[in-house]
C-alpha cells in the first residue's frame, strides 16, 4: 500500500496513556459500546486485525487477538507446575471470563470461586467478547462484590485455596482497594500450605531501572510484588515472564507467592493450549539479567 493510500484512510485513533512514564500506544478502532458503570468506564472496540478489545477506564484488558497468551500463562503454569488433585481455585477479578475458561479445562479442579466487583464487566464481556468460561459449571461460584471484603471474610472463616489468581486491573478505580498490605495479609492467610498465589503486571525498562505498571498508574507504594518481597507474608517469591502484545510495553511478568520453596518451572503433567506448552512453561522461567538486578529475582 502506498503512503498516499494510507494517508487517505479514515483513522479513529484510541490512545492508552501511561502518565507515570509519559508513554502511549494507539490503536485505530471503532467504538462498539461505551458506558459508565457504578465503578468504572467500560468500552468495547472493534479492531480490523485484533478483533474485539475490552478497555476499563481507558486501559486495555483483553483482546480477541492475544487474550489467550495472558490467560493460558496465568493459569496453566501455577496449576500444572505441581501435582494436584481436588484443587480449589479463587479468581480475584477476571470479569472477562478468560481465566475461568482456562481453569475449567482441568478435571482435577474441583471448585472455582470468582469474585468480580462489576457485574457489567461480566455481562458485556460475555456479550461482546465471548471468551468466558462456563458460569453454569457446577464447580463455579460467581460472587459479585468487593474482593478485599471477600478475602477478609474468607480469612475469618478459614477458607483456604490451592491457587489464588489475582486477575486485577491497574490500581485505580475499583481495584485500588486490593493494592494494600491488608489485602496481602488476607490472601496470604487464605492459601494452603502447598498452595500458591499468582500475581502479574506489565513491566517497563527505563534507563535507570525497571518499573511495574502498578507503580506508574498509582502510588509507588501500591506494588504487590514489592510488598510481598519486603514483608515476606508468603516467604517464597518467584517470577516468570511472557509477552502480551497489546499490554503496555508488551513485556509481562507473572509472580508466584507461596509458603514453601516449590519450583514451578517444570510441568507435572502434559497440556498444550493455543499458546501454552511444556517447553514454553520451562522457558518462561529463564529470566533476563535486568530482571534479576532490577526486580529482585
Amino acid at each position: 500500500m502506498t503512503s498516499k493510500k494510507i494517508s487517505e484512510l479514515s483513522r479513529t485513533w484510541w490512545h492508552e496513556e501511561t502518565e507515570g512514564v509519559a508513554f502511549t500506544h494507539a490503536l485505530d478502532m471503532q467504538l462498539l459500546h461505551s458506558e459508565q458503570s457504578p465503578y468504572q468506564k467500560i468500552e468495547i472496540f472493534e479492531h480490523e486485525v485484533f478483533g474485539r478489545v475490552l478497555t476499563l477506564d481507558d486501559l486495555v484488558q483483553a483482546s480477541h487477538a492475544d487474550e489467550f497468551m495472558y490467560h493460558e500463562m496465568a493459569v496453566h503454569v501455577p496449576l500444572l507446575g505441581r501435582k494436584r488433585q481436588n484443587t480449589e481455585v479463587l479468581i480475584v477479578g477476571g470479569g472477562d471470563g478468560g481465566i475461568l475458561r482456562e481453569t475449567l479445562k482441568h478435571d482435577f479442579v474441583s471448585r472455582v470461586v470468582m469474585v468480580e466487583i462489576d457485574q457489567r464487566v461480566v455481562e458485556l464481556s460475555n456479550e461482546y467478547l465471548a471468551i468466558n468460561g462456563d458460569y453454569d459449571d457446577p464447580r463455579v461460584e460467581l460472587v459479585i462484590g468487593d474482593a478485599a471484603l471477600y478475602m477478609g471474610e474468607a480469612r475469618h472463616r478459614n477458607d483456604k485455596f490451592d491457587l489464588i489468581i489475582l486477575d486485577l486491573s491497574e490500581p485505580v478505580g475499583p481495584s485500588s482497594s486490593v493494592f494494600t498490605r491488608k489485602f496481602c495479609e488476607d490472601f496470604s492467610a487464605c492459601i494452603k500450605p502447598d498452595g500458591v498465589v499468582l500475581d502479574s503486571d506489565s513491566i517497563f525498562v527505563g534507563k535507570e531501572r525497571a518499573y511495574f505498571l502498578q507503580e506508574l498508574c498509582g502510588d509507588k507504594d501500591q506494588n504487590l510484588v514489592s510488598i510481598m518481597q519486603k514483608e515476606r507474608l508468603l516467604p517464597h517469591v518467584a517470577g516468570y515472564r511472557s509477552i502480551v502484545q497489546l499490554y503496555p510495553a508488551a513485556e509481562f511478568g507473572f509472580f508466584l507467592y507461596s509458603h514453601d520453596d516449590h519450583d514451578y518451572s517444570s510441568p507435572a503433567m502434559d497440556f498444550t493450549g493455543r499458546h501454552y506448552n511444556a517447553d514454553l512453561h520451562k522457558a518462561s522461567f529463564a529470566l533476563p539479567t535486568w530482571w534479576k538486578e532490577n526486580l529482585g529475582f
